[in-house]
């Protein structure tokens, strides 16, 4: 079975992009190549609000997320 854990930040800043890199960053997923899909959830999948991300391995790596703003 595999986990989705919901992360989440926000944040203000004198841009747009400055705050949403800052959002990044207080949810834990600043350091990854960020890779959107669509919000379909499969069936059999165990979901987890953590807050902040847990250790995700070795910064750059790719990530699939599903985004909110």
């Amino acid at each position: 079975m595999s986990t989705i854990r919901v992360v989440w930040g926000s944040a203000s800043a004198p841009t747009a992009m400055a705050s949403y890199d800052a959002a990044l960053a207080e949810a834990g997923v600043e350091n990854y190549n960020l890779v959107s899909v669509s919000s379909v959830i499969p069936a059999e999948t165990h979901v987890e609000a953590v807050g902040t991300a847990p250790d995700l391995g070795p910064a750059g790596e790719r990530l699939t997320v599903v985004e909110a703003r």
